[in-house]
């Protein structure tokens, strides 16, 4: 690449995108202006709302009292300390309370009655009207001042001290948290979110303007005349949408920061924040500004891979919305109590970003959580920048008819019938998914058990079969619904055998060089549901339904959409990262892969998913297996234990080669064509 075009190239994105007033207004107007307004409103509402509740006069009545005058003068007695006015409201003996309190003539009014030879008292009110629940509320701290003085009353005459027989004990809160923790804490609470989302609504509009604005104006055409290549193009695109995303959010954090200055010297707080040593919050900004830079180029690349396949302004927003729906949702994880930053989480895009920068304003650093949340946003941006080289490398992308590649957006009534998913439909399927495994899923698992997992599994199943149901995809060819060949299956469970053998190889190796990845904490939260659960229930819910419900959503439908988008090749590794990716763990991840690559090709092959499915199970359960007599097994075979020698490593080798090489050329015969209707 030549960086003097690249940067020509960049200079001119740049300018047009501080042209288009929509990125302006987005990027200036709003948090400058905008925020500024929102907080002061909220304020001036705030403050209006608790005056108004305070030197309101409400109406209150009362009903069957033997005595109205007694409680009235006990209601004028202690009202004046609670800063409350009331006007009391006689209803003649033919008018009737309620029919008053429902027509808004009182606000509330006060029943008595007798019960246990003692009064009782009933409240009555409007919960859908705001001056009869604030009339409510005003009444029963009235109440309760009479029971207290009535209860004292009644001590002081038995000659007992209230205090000493209501209060036998006295406590107060010792907050050992520092300033800097307390501040730090509510830091965390609020900024990740409000990172993300302005990081996204600035990415986003560049985003659209540098791809469906191009192909709107007629202007991409020309550009891609230049004697410029597509990846020099690319990149000038992705850094300047990136810096408009940094750019876009400073700008939001200046403005809040200067709005919440604003407030606390309003408020008159500034000296109790005086005593904050500022200094120590330097690291938590330094590493949040890594994870801005990091972020905005992940969202950057997907902005504009979610953009390209729009051909106009509106039609690229409702692209995008989805996107947004996604990172704002997973931008909520910082909210979440129970949610920490782990092995698992800090491999979630987005929701790794909002745990990180949670945790280091609340002091706690611990930098392989650091360095994986970074490299991994890094390396999700990579995969991103690739496949948007990909998408702009692809004419029947740039200038094709956009909308079959999101056909979930389109009515049903005017799809063809027997048609082929787009990539935007297997994106948008797969973050479906992802949304469901982690917030409904783990919600169930926590709920249900064991059963749980199979109704996440069944929920897997439902959506995609939902989803291609809805754009009439052809579900013999996507969903390569044939019957295998005996010869296909034998080939198949030996190619299996030999590639389980390698990646355990690889999976001890990757342990004993970074031991923190041996930590899974899915493994064993698994392992808690196993215990003193039927075995048929185990084999159901971790072997037999994972088989069939994910091999149907990706050796099916994304691999049946790939391999009509890409070449071969691509779509079956593309197919096996994305499986990899979707159990969110990096060991996890470096043991799937390959064996998701695998069966990918194993389906691609032999046109059949119910190979994979097969293996797939075979593999779920050896898994079972191993760990329901881990003991035993690895008295025979050390090497599950990741006891291995040298002679023992070249063996697994040799026999993981063999059998792989074995199960390869069995299946390796004449592939069945693939056609689409």
């Amino acid at each position: 690449m030549r960086k003097k075009i690249i940067f020509s190239l960049y200079k001119k994105e740049m300018l047009d995108i501080l042209r288009d007033k929509k990125t302006i207004l987005m990027m200036i107007v709003v948090p400058l202006i905008l925020y500024p307004l929102i907080f002061a409103g909220s304020m001036f509402l705030a403050s209006s709302m608790l005056t108004a509740s305070t030197s309101k006069s409400y109406r209150i009545g009362f009903e069957n009292f033997a005595d109205e005058q007694t409680m009235i003068d006990a209601f004028d007695k202690y009202k004046d300390g609670h800063d409350y006015t009331f006007v009391y409201y006689r209803p003649g003996t033919d008018e009737d309370e309620e029919e008053k309190l429902r027509n808004g003539d009182i606000d509330a009014y006060l029943i008595e009655s007798v019960s246990d030879n003692k009064p009782y008292y009933q409240i009555a009110y409007m919960a859908s009207k705001t001056d009869s629940q604030t009339a409510s509320g005003m009444i029963k701290d009235i109440l309760q001042d009479i029971q207290n003085e009535k209860t004292d009353a009644a001590l002081k005459a038995e000659g007992l001290d209230p205090d000493a027989v209501l209060k036998p004990i006295s406590y107060t809160y010792l907050n050992l948290a520092t300033d800097e923790e307390n501040a730090g804490y509510l830091v965390g609470m609020v900024v990740p979110f409000l990172l993300i989302t302005s990081i996204l609504m600035g990415a986003l509009y560049p985003a659209i303007d540098a791809t469906a604005g191009e192909k709107e104006r007629g202007t991409l055409e020309t550009l891609l005349t230049l004697p410029v290549k597509n990846l020099e193009l690319i990149v000038a695109k992705f850094f300047a949408t990136s810096t408009v995303a940094v750019g876009a959010a400073f700008l939001n954090i200046l403005s809040m920061s200067l709005m919440a200055g604003y407030m606390l010297v309003s408020a008159g707080s500034v000296d109790a924040t005086a005593d904050l040593e500022l200094s120590s919050f330097i690291p938590a900004v330094i590493i949040t500004f890594l994870c801005v830079l990091t972020f905005a180029m992940f969202a950057s690349a997907v902005c504009l891979s979610a953009c390209i396949f729009a051909r106009s302004f509106k039609e690229a927003q409702n692209y995008t919305t989805p996107v947004m729906l996604v990172f704002m949702v997973c931008g909520m994880a910082g909210m979440i109590p129970q949610l920490t930053l782990n092995s698992v989480t800090a491999l979630i895009p987005v929701v790794n970003i909002s745990l990180l920068i949670t945790e280091i304003f609340s002091f706690r650093f611990e930098i392989s959580r650091i360095a994986m949340v970074l490299i991994s946003n890094l390396a999700y941006t990579a995969v991103a920048v690739v496949i948007m080289g990909r998408l702009f490398s692809s004419e029947s992308i740039l200038f094709g008819d956009a909308a079959g590649s999101l056909r979930l957006l389109e009515s049903r009534k005017h799809m063809k019938d027997k048609q082929i998913p787009g990539i935007g439909d297997v994106i948008m399927l797969f973050a479906m998914l992802l949304i469901v495994v982690l917030f409904g899923g783990g919600i169930l698992v926590l709920k249900m058990g064991l059963w749980g997992l199979v109704a996440e599994q069944a929920m897997i199943f439902g959506l995609t079969v939902f989803y291609a149901w809805y754009i009439k995809a052809d579900r013999t060819v996507v969903f390569h619904l044939h019957a295998p060949r005996v010869p296909a299956v034998i080939g198949g469970v030996l190619s299996w055998a030999g590639a389980y053998l390698l990646v355990q190889l690889l999976a001890n190796l990757v342990t004993v060089l970074f031991p923190g990845l041996a930590s899974n904490q899915n493994a064993q939260m698994l392992q808690e549901l196993w215990t003193d659960a039927p075995k048929w229930l185990m084999i159901l819910s971790s072997a037999l339904m994972p088989a069939i419900c994910e091999e149907w959503a990706f050796r099916g439908f994304m691999l049946g959409s790939f391999e009509f988008k890409f070449k071969p090749a691509v779509a079956i590794v593309l197919t096996g990262v994305f499986f990899a990716l979707f159990h969110m763990s990096l060991l996890q991840l470096i043991i799937i892969a390959p064996l998701g690559i695998l069966f990918s090709y194993i389906v691609w092959k032999e046109r059949s998913i119910f190979i994979t499915m097969i293996l797939h199970f075979l593999n779920n359960l050896t898994s079972l297996i191993l760990e329901e007599y881990q003991e035993e097994l690895t008295e025979i075979f050390p090497f599950l234990a990741g006891e291995l020698t040298a002679g023992g490593v070249v063996l697994l080798l040799v026999i993981g080669s063999v059998l792989l090489a074995a199960g390869l050329l069995i299946i390796h015969g004449k592939k069945k064509e693939v056609s689409a209707s």
